[in-house]
């Protein structure tokens, strides 16, 4: 048995039980109840999640990557961590919960972004401020990815911990012939959004961690997250792992897509192709961002010069085509 067999046929003539709603906003909102739910199934979906991605162990999270990013942070027990300058906030809100200082590495621009954190960056800011860990992007919003191999290196040279905010990165172990390699064998801890280029519903993510940070990011996780988990959610994250496989030769459509619009419009340089970024010029984002809106295409975000989109294997042909009319309409 599965989650999703389980809540999808529970069905007693009554429920005398939270959720309040009793099934009837959905019948397949279910909590534990008694001993009937067999608690071994979350643990048995999570245990082929970690053989999907090599990882030593694999969390489900109801609470988004911020809940991962957050307790991997408490669970390495730093009191000063390196970082990049373009992390997400949930780094510097899970500092302010340890009581540890960030020390920010790197600097700069490219390409109208902030310049990717080097290896050297990560080296150079740990030996400076004596920081135990590292917590990098990997890769970013804008599907770029940093050496992250470098960084472990040194990492590893200093010997820290490493912790990986591979948000947008849950894919890449699905296809390692197409996509950079996947986080989680580089890191002590790596969080996966499953919502963000999966098929997970929104705020589910993987927390994959090994070594001594394993254990006690159960803990945090335990101190941070809810005793009432979602188990649509919990459903939704063992439809991405026992599905993984299935969706995987999707990509090969995806990149044949995306290829045939990076050469036709001028795109951000990066290593994820689902990750397609028009370049709009300085000062045209916005505009930009809300004419293909107009034309029927919504983005994933739009800054000064940039227009993000995010391609999944549930994009069917006739909404890429939505995407290329739109580009045509608004790129020319």
């Amino acid at each position: 048995m599965t989650i999703n067999e389980y809540i999808g046929n529970y069905a007693p003539a009554w429920r005398g039980h939270t959720p309040g709603h009793k099934g009837k906003l959905d019948r397949r909102d279910v909590t534990e109840i008694l001993d009937i739910f067999p608690g071994d199934l979350i643990t048995r979906a999570e245990e082929r999640g970690a053989r999907l991605y090599g990882a030593e162990k694999l969390r489900f999270l109801v609470g988004g990557s911020s809940v991962g990013i957050k307790a991997s942070v408490l669970a390495s027990g730093a009191e000063r961590i390196v970082t990049d300058v373009y992390r997400h906030r949930a780094v510097d809100e899970a500092a302010r919960l340890a009581g540890a200082e960030l020390v920010t590495a790197g600097g700069g621009e490219e390409n109208g972004l902030p310049r990717l954190t080097t290896a050297e960056d990560i080296a150079g800011a740990m030996e400076k401020s004596g920081a135990t860990a590292a917590v990098v992007q990997y890769p970013d919003y804008y599907g770029r990815t940093p050496d992250l191999a470098g960084m472990e290196r040194e990492v590893r040279r200093l010997g820290g911990t490493l912790i990986c905010d591979s948000a947008h990165g849950a894919h890449f172990a699905l296809r390692p012939d197409l996509f950079p390699e996947s986080a989680v064998m580089r890191s002590d801890a790596c969080n996966m959004s499953a919502h963000k280029t999966l098929g997970g519903l929104t705020q589910t993510a993987f927390l994959a961690c090994r070594g001594n940070i394993a254990d006690k990011a159960d803990e945090m996780l335990d101190v941070l997250g809810t005793t009432s988990p979602n188990y649509m959610l919990l459903a939704s994250l063992e439809l991405c792992v026992d599905n993984a496989c299935a969706l995987a030769g999707e990509y090969d459509r995806l990149k044949k897509f995306s290829d045939g619009l990076r050469s036709r419009y001028a795109c951000l340089p990066n290593a994820d192709f689902t990750r397609v970024v028009f370049d709009c010029g300085r000062g045209r984002g916005r505009e930009a961002a809300y004419a293909f809106y107009d034309n029927g295409a919504a983005a994933e975000k739009y800054d000064d010069r940039y227009v993000v989109f995010i391609l999944t294997p549930f994009d069917e042909d006739k909404e890429l085509e939505a995407l290329e009319r739109a580009a045509a309409a608004v790129l020319g």
